[in-house]
């Protein structure tokens, strides 16, 4: 195993309920796969799963100053000690009852997008998923004031799943972790292609907009991100003995 002796997670909290733990889990796999695709930051950053009030309340949260690889269940905190976490988590969370995980990234090609001033375009399939579904916020510096909350819930709106930080970075949102986090591994890709098609002097070719409300519809059923995605992105770290599979 990668991890070297096994550790289980129904030995580190056996008093947790399954839905905490698997919770737990899922975002041990999603700080795992950052690490793994290479959207992490060193240290930095942060991915969330709101806690139901019968379970507490609040949100599950990285626990920082750890690499993302060296993240598992047992590493996973109740809130956190960084107050970027607080403010900007918090933030969404108050504001979007129906928005159960956030992941926040500092991703190359994202951080790009993010400084264009016609922000993010939908220029592949990939993108429609987003199509109709980005909202904007406006750098303040390193978010440790809570005063910032309202301007975050504000910029964000009702119905957005994905918050692109000018000069910052982005927010993805989901009713899962693994919504939240297969958002996020598109939302890159998508950047990716933009920063790339900037250097083609003879243009782009860019979907209609018919086209591109079409598909953003077929994105809300089978293809929503992660249904079909991060089953099998845990199943991989099973094999591979990252994570135990929880115990039936």
């Amino acid at each position: 195993s990668a991890r070297g002796p096994r550790r289980g997670f129904s030995t580190s909290a056996p008093r947790e309920s399954r839905a905490v733990q698997e919770l737990r889990r899922d975002l041990a796999a999603a700080h795992q796969l950052t690490a793994r695709y290479k959207m992490d930051d060193l240290v930095w950053n942060h991915i969330s799963a709101r806690l139901s009030e019968e379970h507490g309340g609040g949100y599950l949260v990285t626990p920082g100053l750890h690499m993302y690889e060296e993240i598992f269940p047992e590493n996973i905190v109740h809130s956190s000690e960084n107050i970027t976490a607080n403010v900007i988590h918090g933030a969404i969370y108050n504001a979007r009852p129906d928005v159960n995980a956030i992941v926040h990234i500092h991703t190359h090609a994202v951080c790009t997008v993010s400084v264009l001033p016609q922000g993010l375009q939908f220029l592949t399939q990939d993108a429609a998923q987003f199509y109709d579904s980005v909202a904007y916020h406006k750098w303040e510096g390193i978010s440790e004031d809570f005063d910032e909350q309202d301007r975050i819930a504000k910029s964000l709106g009702p119905s957005a799943m994905t918050l692109i930080m000018n000069n910052h970075g982005a927010c993805t949102l989901g009713k899962t972790v693994g919504e939240a986090w297969v958002r996020a591994y598109y939302l890159e890709r998508v950047a990716q292609v933009q920063v790339s098609s900037l250097a083609n002097s003879l243009g782009i070719v860019e979907p209609s907009e018919e086209v591109l409300k079409h598909a953003s519809k077929q994105y809300q059923g089978e293809y929503l991100p992660g249904v079909n995605e991060w089953p099998a992105l845990v199943r991989k770290l099973e094999k591979e003995g990252i994570l135990d599979p929880l115990d039936s």
